[in-house]
């Protein structure tokens, strides 16, 4: 009877510490949204140069560990290669996060976007945006070069 019991607790407790591991590794990582939008507006300071204000953009980015792909000063354009590491360590096969910088025709103002890619291992990517790079970016930049 007690070896019974015994397997009975062994068995219950092996499938908990096995549904422990797929749910933490199955999770999403929590400054992930699914869908379109994840984007925010920063006003320019007043006066602050455009050439300035395109290079204190790529510091920050790189800053922040986002290293510049495609680069159009005329366009007022910027976009990073995908970050495998901006959720901690590299997690190349689920999670990819990446940001985009666009400067309005003016030159008045920047949106900011970050989009990201979340998969299960052996699924298709899931396309979303990273809050948690958008809230960082936007407080940074508005610091260093906005209104």
């Amino acid at each position: 009877m007690k070896s019974m019991v015994s397997k009975k607790i062994y068995v219950i407790m092996l499938v908990l510490v096995f549904g422990v591991i797929v749910v933490g590794c199955s999770s999403t990582p929590g400054s992930f949204s699914t869908g379109s939008g994840g984007e925010t507006t920063i006003l320019l300071r007043q006066g602050l140069n455009f050439d300035q204000a395109f290079r204190e953009a790529i510091f920050v980015l790189s800053r922040h560990g986002f290293e510049p792909e495609m680069m159009n000063a005329e366009a007022g354009y910027i976009r990073t290669r995908w970050s495998y590491t901006w959720y901690g360590d590299s997690n190349e096969e689920r999670y990819r996060v990446r940001i985009l910088i666009n400067f309005n025709p003016s030159r008045t103002q920047i949106i900011v976007s970050a989009p990201a890619e979340y998969r299960s291992k052996g699924t298709t990517w899931i396309i979303g945006y990273d809050t948690r790079a958008i809230e960082t970016l936007r407080t940074d930049l508005s610091q260093s070069i906005g209104n």
